[in-house]
């Protein structure tokens, strides 16, 4: 009897496992294709949220209904029809400047606002705010503050500056302003201690 040929190892392999081989490839490409994909999308996806970052950044598509400081503030008008507006703060405590001895000034603030709309806006620049009036009243030595007039300088120095904090500077020296210069009218102090 005639021995059968012998078929290389190759040859002799099941169909089966030739095409595993294939199956094996094929799963590796679409699993690339499907990584290469996936990170394509996350590409396009960050390069949305920088396009649109930017875009609210100076001011284009931005959310009106979001509170900002104003770049260039709109006029202020008052509504005399409309009841005021008024903002108390919480007590403010300082060593006053100490030229003419240790004393400090409790003091409670009111702020009379030009509309009710910007009583959110004052919210969220409160700690700023407070921190303006803590800087402006320990800046000042006991004698301008026990007569009336330097009472009320020290009013006019608070509202311009927290109308200079929430995006509304005060006018040029020597100019006289029409109405309002910004959403705080008035700064009105309902105590004021002094030892």
């Amino acid at each position: 009897m005639a021995k059968p040929e012998e078929k290389p190892e190759s040859e002799s392999a099941p169909p089966e496992a030739a095409t595993g081989i294939s199956k094996k490839t094929k799963l590796l490409v679409l699993l690339l294709v499907g990584l290469l994909l996936l990170a394509l999308l996350a590409l396009g996806a960050l390069t949305l949220l920088l396009i649109k970052q930017r875009s609210t950044q100076s001011g284009e598509g931005a959310d009106p209904t979001s509170i900002t400081r104003p770049t260039t503030p709109p006029p202020i008008t008052v509504n005399p029809s409309s009841p005021p507006v008024f903002v108390a703060l919480d007590p403010f405590v300082v060593n006053l400047a100490p030229g003419e001895g240790e004393r400090y000034l409790q003091t409670i603030i009111v702020l009379r606002l030009a509309d009710s709309k910007f009583d959110a806006t004052l919210k969220q620049y409160l700690p700023e705010v407070q921190h303006r009036i803590n800087l402006l009243l320990s800046s000042k030595l006991p004698s301008e503050l026990v007569t009336p007039q330097g009472r009320e300088q020290l009013a006019r120095e608070l509202t311009d500056e927290i109308n200079r904090v929430l995006g509304y500077p005060p006018p040029p020296a020597g100019q006289q302003p029409l109405g309002p210069t910004g959403p705080v009218q008035a700064v009105l102090f309902r105590s004021f201690i002094i030892q």
